[in-house]
């Protein structure tokens, strides 16, 4: 015979003291009835205070059929007590108390976890006459571990096909020794210029997560340090890899056990963007290991955008979209689009403005938004100016950001480089003194110190970081409004017209960087040079050369 609920109702209310001994709970009332003006009433099985004051709503319940509406009553009951008593959000909590948790625990952890309020779970045993035998907590089931790729990727070039199967099959091997599991891989074939390369066939893997519960199993592989060990193999490492340490230990594994064709590097998302764009590099294929390889919901565009940073991760160049009205995939996009605008304090100031009116007006139904923001204004020059294959713009930072309203309104921002418009006679000598020399330079930025330096040399050479909401006929139509950031806050000028600093002579348009390399081209042909010299510095898929100019 099982016990009815009243009854465990009646013996639960009447010694609280079995539930939460500690917090010496007091009941105020069974079967509470609260008025509900938005639709049907209801009534509380248990309500109680404890010691410091805070109300406790207590739902029992004894099926796994009434356990599917015990999220339901906690949410709406928390709710109507907040609005009817005034209660106040951090002095309210509840509690399920339930014979089984068969079917309730998966949801009420996810919903705990969610949850503006505490919510704890309790499991019982009752005798027939509803006298509780036994109490014990729910653990709530953790956070579900992301295996989202990381930013640790590789680039391999093999020799043929064959050897880049078997290359990945040995990947995946010693990828598994070192707890990295879960694998992303893209084939490109060389379709162009092979002249210029080592191989034909290029694998391009991105390691995912790795589960920080198998971080331990890591300490038997040949890559881990000791405390004291100076020859450390993590100490010369890109500085995006330190957010990654149990991923760049795997990689560092698979490189010690496997050898492509002898050419292999580190990657990153920009890095698989970059392939992906080069015209000479056909994708053939996705590769997937581990939880990719099970999933039958991830597509291969899925697995594209996210190694390529399009859902967080890319620091220098990623785009998305988002709803402000979805608020927990609005938050991670903004998270997002701050993380690839470090470095740039003028675009980081003036984005935040610009999503903060996207968010305020219950209008916006979408916001898409590209940033390219390499923050290194001399690598842009280098490779702008010595790739003759392509536009010159390809290199230059750049964001667009573009928000949709209801009936089809659009407003389209675009961010770039603008100049004051002024000759400088010796840009050389306007250089902070590392940048000045072409190998300190590479120094810096193989150290990635180099982002420290850039501003002070975008500032010298009368540049700055700039918004524009563009005329919606198109950019050629002119700039309706130019934002800048001084010292910190946002300055907009309306309409800005031909006297506005840094606007051209028509006021339709600013000076953009294209501008500033017209106007001063021979001294930065010059400078283009000694970098490429000295640290044969190439664009991608290109022998040193210059350009005319820009165009």
């Amino acid at each position: 015979m099982t016990a009815h609920e009243k009854h465990i109702r009646d013996h639960l209310a009447a010694s609280l003291e079995i539930l939460e001994p500690e917090h010496r709970l007091s009941l105020v009332a069974t079967e509470f009835h609260i008025v509900n003006p938005h639709g049907a009433d209801g009534f509380i099985d248990i309500l109680a205070k404890e010691k410091n004051n805070m109300w406790v709503v207590i739902e029992l319940k004894r099926s796994n059929t009434s356990a599917r509406q015990a999220l339901h009553e906690v949410a709406k009951y928390t709710e109507l007590l907040r609005e009817q008593l005034n209660i106040p959000k951090d002095r309210i909590r509840s509690i399920i108390v339930s014979t089984t948790w068969h079917e309730l625990r998966t949801s009420a952890s996810n919903f705990a976890r969610d949850w503006g309020h505490d919510l704890r779970g309790y499991e019982i045993s009752a005798t027939p006459d509803g006298k509780i035998s036994s109490i014990a907590r729910v653990p709530w089931s953790p956070e579900p571990f992301e295996h989202r790729p990381s930013r640790v990727h590789c680039i391999e070039v093999y020799a043929t096909a064959e050897e880049r199967e078997r290359g990945w099959r040995e990947i995946v091997e010693a990828a598994s020794e070192a707890q990295a599991h879960h694998l992303i891989g893209f084939d490109f074939d060389r379709v162009g210029a092979p002249e210029l390369v080592d191989g034909e066939y290029m694998l391009y893997f991105a390691i995912g997560r790795i589960n920080p519960d198998l971080v331990a199993l890591q300490e038997s592989l040949d890559v881990v340090p000791g405390p004291d060990d100076e020859d450390d193999p993590y100490f010369d490492v890109p500085d995006y890899y330190r957010d990654h340490p149990a991923e760049y230990r795997a990689l560092h594994h698979v490189c010690l056990s496997h050898r492509a064709l002898g050419v292999s590097r580190n990657g990153m998302p920009e890095d698989f963007i970059r392939v992906c764009d080069d015209p000479l590099w056909a994708l053939r294929s996705v590769r997937r290991s581990g939880a990719y390889a099970a999933s039958e919901l991830l597509t291969d565009e899925d697995l594209y955008e996210a190694v390529a940073g399009r859902y967080g991760g890319a620091q220098v160049r990623r785009q998305g979209t988002a709803a402000p009205g979805i608020r927990s995939r609005w938050e991670s996009e903004r998270e997002s689009i701050l993380q690839a605008l470090a470095g740039n304090d003028d675009w980081s100031v003036l984005m935040n403005q610009w999503l903060d009116e996207a968010e305020a007006d219950p209008s916006c139904v979408d916001v898409d938004v590209y940033v390219y923001n390499p923050c290194d204004l001399l690598q842009t020059l280098v490779y702008g100016v010595a790739d003759t294959s392509s536009p010159f713009e390809k290199y230059v930072p750049m964001l667009r950001a573009t928000a949709t309203y209801t009936g089809g309104r659009t407003r389209t921002t675009l961010g770039c480089l603008v100049w004051d418009g002024r000759q400088r006679s010796d840009l050389t000598r306007l250089m902070p003194p590392p940048l000045s020399d072409p190998m300190g330079c590479a120094v810096y930025r193989h150290s990635g110190a180099l982002g420290e330096l850039d501003p002070h040399l975008i500032a010298l050479w009368g540049l700055r970081y700039a918004l524009m909401d563009v005329n919606p006929l198109g950019i050629q139509h002119g700039v309706l409004e130019f934002w800048t950031a001084e010292e910190g806050e946002v300055v907009r000028v309306v309409s800005p017209g031909s006297r506005a600093a840094y606007m051209r002579s028509d006021g339709l348009m600013p000076h953009m960087l294209r501008d500033f390399v017209h106007d001063h081209f021979d001294q930065i042909q010059t400078l283009v040079q000694e970098h490429l010299r000295v640290t044969h510095l190439l664009s991608p898929g290109q022998h040193a050369g210059a350009r005319n100019e820009p165009g």
